[in-house]
């Protein structure tokens, strides 16, 4: 008999001797797993923000007419050098040269625009687009962040000179180029994405020695992407890479090398460059078209002159080796290498100032900017959007505020180099040991009536000049008649007496130098001076 306060087994569950089976995980209900959101993309307001802001930074740098001026000394590209737009077609210019953009500033004399505007409005509507192409990258990724890594690019300070100052047209070119074929490499839906990532490789090999990395940052990428290693996934990088390298063989066999200072060895340019590099990169705190190249005889070789930089990686690595298998580490390693790999050809030049003299310009790290600001801003993005909702008001509070700052900054430094007199003053104190500037400085603002300057700091300014330069006999002329007007005769006659010493000058300064001597009981020299002028 069954004891009356003994409950009888479910109506489902089966029944063995005095046991009873639980039901099967299959007869249990299953609770419903919450789906993870799909990745938003940006919209058109995105995108219509970038330009927006874009155009608001760097808006003044349209109010300047500085465009290839006389006195930059260096040649910037051969376009300077060239008579029609045909020569950059020939074989050896397609070899060595980029014929699209020398092309493109041909381009600009054909427009009924002023030339200055119209060579900065190009150069601002391709980094625009470069700023787009970071944008579709970065989602093709699913990257956090995603758009405000490209804005901090599109607003970037050290990008200025890139934009401003004419000759590096080709930066713009070859990125916009690289980021094509990285966007068609990771996409790789079909035939075409594999042939267009082919074509547009080979051109921006063409363009910049940077493209010659696409194939190994394609890799990081599908290697971020990629839990687990198969070797099919990385075949369509192999034609890519051959092909890089026959272009490479035959555009850069001959390249010589450039010539360094006394004093300054490969290691030194090297560790110069990319401790520079990185510092404007993250903390652009000097701004200026040229920064001096800190090298040379009796300089005490440090961390930023050496090789001691490359130091800064290799904890990074070693943290990413341990933790491979997470997405956060190999997202650092995509990060990191493409920065690095973009930054080869960079850390290799040696810049130049306006008159010859090594320096670092900040044209040569435009390229693997964009790499550098996504690792920041992409990696602070994943790690505030971890604390959820709260988290995610944090991060848009402090990008927000990031950006405010930004725009600030490079506004304020377009506006510094939009005044031409202004631009040529801030360079000449920045660069005193050069007298080009000090001399672009004086024209400039003897064209525009308005030096700024006494005739004592007039002097003084001269002087130093043709202390630097003694052959500069208009600023001498300057020089006498400065003193003249003070009232140092002494010093004026030496002035006058040494133009007419040195120089075949015109019958005015002739017929005035002789009133000065004539001024000073001269007569006998000032006979002289009258009878040089010519009929």
């Amino acid at each position: 008999m069954r004891e009356s306060g003994h409950k009888q087994p479910e109506k489902h569950s089966p029944r063995v001797g005095n046991l009873i089976i639980p039901p099967t995980m299959e007869s249990m209900p299953v609770k419903k797993r919450s789906k993870a959101k799909p990745y938003r993309k940006t919209g058109i307001k995105g995108y219509l923000t970038i330009i927006l802001l874009g155009v608001l930074a760097f808006a003044p740098i349209f109010m300047s007419e500085l465009l290839w001026t006389e006195y930059d000394s260096v040649e910037r590209s051969v376009y300077q050098s060239m008579e029609d737009w045909t020569d950059a077609w020939t074989l050896e210019n397609i070899r060595y040269e980029d014929p699209i953009t020398i092309s493109s500033f041909f381009a600009e004399n054909v427009l009924p625009i002023p030339a200055a505007q119209v060579h900065r409005a190009i150069n601002l509507l391709l980094h625009l687009t470069a700023a787009f192409l970071l944008l579709k990258i970065l989602e093709a990724l699913e990257l956090a962040g995603a758009l405000a890594a490209s804005l901090v690019f599109t607003l970037h300070p050290v990008v200025l000179q890139t934009l401003f100052w004419p000759g590096y047209r080709n930066e713009l070119v070859g990125l916009i180029l690289i980021f094509l074929s990285v966007y068609f490499g990771i996409k790789n839906r079909n035939a075409t994405d594999f042939v267009a990532m082919l074509l547009i490789s080979a051109l921006a090999a063409m363009v910049h020695s940077a493209a010659l990395t696409i194939p190994l940052i394609i890799f990081f990428c599908i290697l971020y992407r990629k839990d687990n290693f198969r070797l099919e996934d990385y075949n369509r990088l192999l034609p890519v890479f051959c092909l890089l390298v026959l272009i490479g063989v035959w555009t850069h066999a001959e390249v010589k090398a450039e010539e360094l200072e006394e004093g300054v060895t490969f290691p030194i340019l090297v560790g110069g460059n990319l401790y520079h590099y990185i510092r404007q990169s993250l903390v652009p705190l000097q701004l200026a078209l040229f920064h001096p190249f800190r090298g040379g005889i009796g300089f005490s070789v440090g961390a930023t002159n050496s090789l001691l930089p490359v130091l800064l990686f290799v904890p990074f690595y070693i943290l990413i080796a341990v933790n491979y298998r997470q997405r956060w580490a190999r997202g650092l390693l995509l990060g990191l290498s493409s920065f690095l790999l973009l930054l080869i050809y960079g850390l290799t030049q040696t810049g130049r100032f306006i008159d010859g003299t090594m320096a670092k310009e900040d044209h040569a790290a435009y390229i693997a900017l964009p790499a550098i600001i996504a690792l920041v801003i992409c990696g602070l993005s994943s790690f505030f959007k971890r604390f959820g909702s709260s988290g995610k008001r944090i991060g848009t509070i402090a990008i927000s505020l990031f950006l405010m700052i930004q725009i600030s900054v490079t506004a304020g430094f377009s506006y510094a180099v939009s005044d031409t007199q202004t631009l040529w003053k801030n360079i000449s104190e920045q660069w005193p040991d050069s007298w080009v500037p000090k001399v672009a400085f004086l024209q400039t603002a003897q064209s525009n009536e308005d030096t700024g300057l006494n005739e004592r700091n007039l002097i003084r300014l001269l002087e130093s000049i043709l202390e630097q330069s003694p052959d500069l006999h208009r600023e001498r002329i300057l020089l006498a008649r400065s003193y003249l007007k003070l009232g140092q005769s002494r010093n004026a006659l030496r002035e006058y007496r040494r133009v007419l010493r040195d120089t075949d000058p015109s019958n005015e300064f002739l017929e005035e130098a002789a009133q000065v001597l004539d001024n000073q009981g001269l007569q006998w020299e000032a006979t002289n001076a009258r009878e040089r002028i010519k009929l």
